[in-house]
């Protein structure tokens, strides 16, 4: 979301990351890794589950997708630190409107399973243009 920061504002979106864990572990990693996306955190998966996002078993953990995408990960120079949270929570991108109507919703299939910004970003223009 970092990297993609300036297009998706552009676009008239705002992003909000939600992590599972404590606050100062949005304050960390939030501030180190994404410092112009907000972070937040619930020790719960209060939104997880009310947003449907699934938690992945052992057979996501190790499907050939998982594995390419961690291996993808880790050309690139990524690391996987100290977890917080549910460790076996997937991953979710929803595009939500002003009066809090989903208007995307992507469900990850594994830990590094996430939709292309930039395509989403077309997608969210494309759909502005259409109204």
């Amino acid at each position: 979301m970092e990297l993609h920061h300036a297009e998706i504002e552009t676009a008239g979106l705002r992003t909000l990351a939600i992590g599972l864990g404590e606050p100062k572990h949005a304050r960390h990693f939030g501030g180190k890794l994404a410092p112009n996306v907000e972070c937040l955190t619930d020790e719960k998966p209060t939104l997880y589950e009310a947003f449907g996002i699934e938690k992945g078993n052992i057979l996501r953990l190790l499907a050939p997708d998982a594995m390419a995408a961690g291996a993808r990960a880790a050309k690139q120079g990524h690391r996987q630190g100290e977890a917080t949270g549910d460790m076996q929570r997937l991953p979710g991108t929803f595009i939500i409107d002003g009066q809090g109507i989903v208007r995307y919703a992507y469900y990850g299939k594994h830990a590094g399973d996430q939709p292309d910004l930039t395509e989403l970003v077309n997608w969210w223009l494309g759909q502005k243009a259409a109204a």
